[in-house]
């Protein structure tokens, strides 16, 4: 009898161990799913904020474009934008009808951009009542774009949970993100009865430096002292953090006070440079900051550069810097400066386009003038300067254009890019300045 009790013991003791080994397993895998669900909702939340801002930035260059070949790019943009929104939503772990309206509405833009797509393929006109239809889903999609950006804000901070099981109680509300998605569709803006029948930068990955063609290597010795010339340091205050392949071979080095520098193996060239330091109280105004900035790339051996656009942000100016050729502004040449607003000293620069793209260039003369330019735009638009200017494709190519900064009738400023050979509407930008500066979309 004592045998048989200590044998019924050991059975329950280790069923137990099995049933608490297998309860903690399957906890494990559930917590593992829930963190998977609540990544991917992370995810597929911000691609919908990323492609909703892409929609709205597409719908309102839409407005302006002239020619069938922009129209028909801009109108794919949208298209595109549109599917991988849907794709977005499709993922988000949500209550069935949280974003109905949101979805209807995504749907019948990316439809509506598809017929316009392929009616402007086959020759047809842009109608008053499409145009109309355009400026109706701008508005919505602003509303839209901006309610939906303002959930994703909640979310990160925390007072909006994703609903998973791995959410504690450390979170700010209970309120889950099918819930608080209810106002947006609620308040959801009128947009017109859709009646139809059915970027600078790209170019980069596609090409190899053309400013480091047939320089020689160099050693990491001689990076070092030309990174130390460069920052005003001592060699020996400087070590090698690493070695980066890529585009653009380089050594990247790090000094005592943690400024780091990226230096090309061919040729030696710095063209990333980063100074940690905080910026104090902003004393210089931004023609000051400019002007500190220019003279800095002067010094450092890089001239005709021309100031564009800039952000202003923690006490500091980031402005983009532009090669000009003859009057001609060549923006695929781009070096970003950072400025500390306290006392004027560069911060960073960033100057990897630059070496991408800058090199002896023969330019066409202009096919089409400044007045034949003017005939091709948005009659919509209000041309207030022009100017020649070289922009980048999608590809490894550049296009001579006549760029026209605009205004539209509410005042905002749109930059379009009239092929000065063809005649063709190669791109339109949007000009978005605020009190942090300056920026195209």
């Amino acid at each position: 009898m004592d045998r048989y009790f200590k044998k019924s013991t050991l059975f329950l003791a280790v069923l137990t161990l099995l049933f608490m080994g297998s309860t903690f397993y399957y906890a494990q895998k559930a917590e593992s799913y829930g963190q998977y669900i609540d990544y991917a909702s992370q995810r597929a939340m911000s691609d919908l904020v990323s492609e909703l801002s892409q929609m709205d930035s597409a719908l309102a260059k839409l407005r302006y474009a002239s020619t069938p070949r922009s129209f028909q790019t801009i109108a794919a943009n949208l298209w595109q934008s549109a599917e991988t929104a849907k794709n977005a939503m499709s993922t988000l772990a949500l209550e069935p009808g949280a974003l109905d309206s949101t979805q209807k509405f995504v749907a019948q833009t990316g439809d509506f951009a598809y017929y316009l797509l392929f009616s402007a393929a086959g020759g047809d006109g842009v109608s008053d009542d499409h145009l109309a239809a355009v400026d109706s889903l701008y508005d919505a999609s602003e509303n839209i774009t901006r309610e939906i950006s303002s959930i994703k804000g909640q979310l990160n901070a925390r007072q909006l949970s994703y609903g998973s099981i791995t959410e504690g109680p450390d979170y700010d509300s209970g309120v889950a993100l099918s819930d608080g998605l209810s106002d947006v569709e609620q308040e959801f803006p009128e947009y017109a009865t859709l009646i139809y029948d059915g970027p600078f930068s790209e170019h980069l990955a596609y090409q190899s430096p053309k400013l480091l063609h047939g320089l020689p290597e160099v050693t990491l010795e001689q990076a070092m002292k030309n990174a130390a010339s460069f920052a005003g340091i001592p060699v020996m205050d400087l070590s090698l953090l690493y070695e980066e392949g890529g585009k653009i071979p380089a050594y990247c080095l790090v000094s005592g006070s943690g400024v780091t520098m990226e230096v090309s193996k061919q040729g030696g060239i710095i063209f990333s440079y980063r100074d940690p330091r905080s910026a104090g109280t902003a004393l210089l105004d931004n023609d000051q900051a400019v002007a500190c900035a220019r003279d800095f790339l002067a010094k450092k051996g890089f001239t005709n550069m021309k100031e564009s656009y800039y952000t202003l942000y923690d006490g500091t100016m980031t402005i983009n810097f532009a090669y000009t050729e003859n009057g001609i502004t060549v923006y695929g040449d781009l070096i970003k400066v950072t400025v500390a607003l306290d006392d004027g000293s560069v911060l960073g620069m960033e100057a990897r386009g630059y070496l991408m793209s800058h090199t002896d260039r023969t330019l066409p003369r202009p096919a089409v003038s400044e007045e034949e330019g003017l005939q091709i735009l948005s009659p919509r638009l209000t041309v207030e300067s022009q100017n020649l200017a070289l922009i980048p494709t999608s590809g490894e190519n550049e296009v001579l254009c006549r760029e026209y900064v605009c205004r539209d009738p509410s005042g905002s400023h749109i930059l379009v890019y009239i092929n000065a050979q063809t005649g063709q509407e190669e791109n339109i930008y949007l000009l978005i300045e605020d009190e942090n500066g300056v920026l195209t979309i």
